[in-house]
């Protein structure tokens, strides 16, 4: 839980685990939202954590690759569970009488 919890984490695993190995420029222009900076902090930290591998092809140019490892594409099974509650959370109807919450557009204030 303590990886999920951490912003950007759930998002980076899921698109590793769609598109495969990916080149650092290749994620950070599907996670455009994402600056390069915090790409890169939760790059080493998954790294570090045992759920990615980091490959350096040596160069001109140098290039470096980030995949799923074997642990790493267990998310899989955690990420349909999420997205299957979530779908059920959505389809439950609300108590009699009270307007379904609408979701808050990012950045709006309470």
């Amino acid at each position: 839980m303590d990886v999920l919890s951490r912003p950007w984490n759930g998002l980076i695993m899921a698109t590793l685990d769609t598109e495969g190995a990916m080149r650092f420029s290749a994620l950070r222009d599907r996670l455009h939202a994402m600056g390069d900076r915090m790409l890169a902090m939760r790059l080493r930290e998954l790294e570090a954590r045992g759920l990615l591998t980091r490959k350096v092809f040596a160069g001109p140019p140098v290039r470096v690759e980030y995949a799923l490892t074997e642990t790493g594409r267990g998310f899989r099974d955690v990420a349909r569970a999420l997205s299957g509650w979530g779908a059920r959370f959505a389809e439950k109807p609300t108590r009699a009488g009270e307007p379904r919450a609408k979701p808050r557009k990012a950045g709006a204030q309470t």
